[in-house]
């Protein structure tokens, strides 16, 4: 199973970056290629919380099912997969010098007919930090400006 962990320093308080990014409707907002996130349970936060979502990638579109597990406010969760490519990721968030620091990891294990861990390696690794590193600064720069508005 390959890994990717990324990190970002956002300069906007803990609470609000982590209630922005814990909103599934703010997904599609910062996270490259995500879109049509929607619950698939009652709970729409937290542990259990379950959505479907649409993941453009890798140049294909995949229909993903993830759940929400370890959930602690302003800390983060672990998401895993119950539908579509197998993944599990993990965001944390931690107070950084009057800011928030978000940890983003990714491992995700890929179906035998997208190749074997050469390509992964060689061709979708390489694709999926991009839209990782993308993404983590969608979300600093919609937080930082943000913060300016309303400061």
């Amino acid at each position: 199973m390959g890994e990717i962990k990324r990190s970002v320093t956002i300069a906007a308080p803990l609470a609000e970056v982590f209630r922005f990014a814990s909103d599934y409707q703010k997904w599609p907002e910062f996270f490259v290629g995500v879109s049509n996130v929607r619950p698939v349970t009652e709970t729409t936060r937290g542990n259990r919380a379950r959505f479907i979502y649409r993941v453009q990638a890798l140049g294909m579109k995949f229909t993903v099912g993830t759940e929400l597990r370890e959930f602690r406010e302003n800390e983060g969760w672990l998401g895993r997969s119950f539908k579509g490519l197998e993944h599990q990721t993990q965001w944390m968030f931690r107070k950084s010098n009057g800011g928030t620091a978000f940890t983003f990891i990714q491992r995700q294990r890929l179906p035998l007919y997208l190749g074997g861990k050469l390509v992964e390696r060689m061709f979708i690794q390489p694709e999926w930090i991009k839209i990782i590193e993308s993404s983590l600064l969608n979300l600093k720069r919609i937080m930082e400006k943000k913060r300016i508005h309303e400061g």
